[in-house]
């Protein structure tokens, strides 16, 4: 808050040093050259698909539960959605789909790493496409020293409210090369629609972007307790196939079941879930991602648990009995 008041005592709202601020952050975070700030992800995405020099009628692979308005992206761009199933396990892009699309003449790649669990997006380097990776979810994990969002060729951090940082709205672009990040700039400086993010949304970031590494390890600390918790019930939570260190922005449970009688036995604890991936690609009935089977099956039954830096010890023991006892 005190960087907001700050924002707003000096009278520069809009975009300006503060938003670069953030971007310059967050480069040296991750080991991008450069990158540029947007209003929203719609956008965001739509900037950085130009940017790769994909034209339509170009086919993009999209894990099944990646956010639905990447779909929308793809389509407005005339893109051909190449959507690809998930791991049961992990809710990850299956590295065997994304092989086999690739055969099919995919001209890039879209990884989501899901509510925090990490893709192996070194291994997907083999296919030989350009890569474009979404931290905003799994931002402060790693697989050994390479954190989320280091790997690809160009980095989307949304900073929507369900992501590890906020600024209400918003996202970051952020470029490998130089030479991506020459065709980023060209592209935002060729439409006024693409306007950039607000100095007062992004003092957000830049206080929780310092904080990172402590909310990162808070969360991991939560995490942990509720996945010993998890193990006196009869359902699980995602895990990675990887040796990878993750940051969940929410806990997620895999239901033997449906979800109704668990959010209402939840709910009468006081602890609030919501579906994990009613907002995702394989949500839409009547959308390519429907005949994911393993997508599909997660969207049914898995179910968000509250997880954040700042909930208090007391919640955080009342989450943990809720699922130790979850029907």
């Amino acid at each position: 808050m005190g960087s907001v008041l700050s924002c707003i005592v000096s009278d520069k709202l809009g975009p300006g040093e503060i938003s670069r601020e953030l971007i310059s952050r967050a480069c040296q975070l991750l080991g991008h050259a450069g990158g540029v700030s947007l209003c929203n992800s719609y956008l965001a995405l739509s900037v950085a698909l130009e940017a790769l020099g994909l034209s339509p009628q170009d086919p993009v692979i999209l894990p099944a539960l990646s956010p639905s308005v990447w779909l929308r992206v793809l389509h407005d761009r005339g893109l051909v959605p190449l959507v690809a199933d998930v791991e049961q396990e992990s809710g990850s892009l299956d590295p065997q789909e994304a092989a086999r699309l690739a055969q099919k003449g995919a001209k890039a790649i879209l990884v989501h790493h899901t509510l925090g669990v990490v893709t192996d997006v070194e291994g997907l380097r083999a296919h030989g496409l350009p890569i474009l990776e979404d931290a905003s979810q799994g931002l402060g994990g790693r697989v050994a020293e390479q954190l989320c969002g280091s790997k690809a060729d160009i980095c989307l951090v949304s900073l929507e409210p369900e992501n590890i940082i906020t600024c209400g709205g918003g996202a970051l672009v952020l470029a490998k090369s130089k030479q991506l990040l020459t065709a980023l700039r060209r592209v935002v400086e060729s439409s006024p629609l693409y306007s950039p993010l607000a100095d007062m949304n992004a003092a957000l970031g830049i206080s929780q972007m310092a904080a990172l590494e402590n909310f990162a390890r808070v969360r991991r600390e939560i995490s942990a307790l509720f996945s010993q918790s998890l193990l006196k019930s009869r359902h699980k939570s995602l895990v990675s196939k990887l040796e990878a260190e993750n940051v969940l922005s929410s806990f997620p449970v895999g239901l033997t079941d449906g979800m109704k009688e668990v959010r209402q036995y939840a709910l009468k604890k006081n602890v609030d879930t919501m579906p994990a991936f009613a907002d995702t690609v394989a949500a839409l009935d009547d959308g390519p991602g429907a005949q994911c089977v393993n997508a599909r099956s997660l969207v049914l039954r898995c179910l968000l648990f509250p997880l954040y830096p700042m909930l208090g010890k007391r919640d955080v023991e009342t989450v943990a009995k809720v699922l130790a006892t979850l029907p």
